[in-house]
């Protein structure tokens, strides 16, 4: 079994945004918000394929442990929501320090398995 990401590098806040509609004018309505704790926000700039098969360079990899973040999500099923809702889920990341970077979009979401094809981690790539 995999060790799980070391708590001390998870230091960061991430507030994952879902919207539920739009208005007229496009601004997203009926948010809902998850907030996950412990998670690390490493900077990236390496492209990936999306699931729509488009190549995407992303600004940032946010890493959630489902041993150490709490709580837990299913971020597939986070995103496919606001698909459904016709938009993007967004995130902002807090730091230990209490800076606040962001909003991101979220691009890119892959669970990652463990040695018993459980998910051992999340990669959510952001732009």
């Amino acid at each position: 079994m995999l060790s799980p990401i070391p708590r001390s590098i998870l230091r960061d806040t991430a507030t994952f945004a879902v919207p539920g509609g739009f208005d007229r004018y496009q601004n997203p309505q009926n948010e809902t918000t998850y907030v996950v704790n412990n998670v690390h926000i490493q900077a990236d700039n390496s492209t990936h394929k999306t699931a729509q098969n488009t190549e995407v360079t992303l600004r940032g990899i946010i890493f959630i442990d489902t041993r150490h973040s709490k709580p837990n999500y299913n971020y597939e099923e986070l995103q496919e929501a606001a698909q459904v809702a016709g938009g993007v889920m967004t995130v902002t990341v807090k730091d230990r320090r209490g800076r606040i970077s962001g909003p991101y979009t979220v691009q890119v979401v892959d669970a990652l398995p463990d040695d018993e094809d459980n998910i051992h981690h999340w990669e959510i790539g952001v732009v």
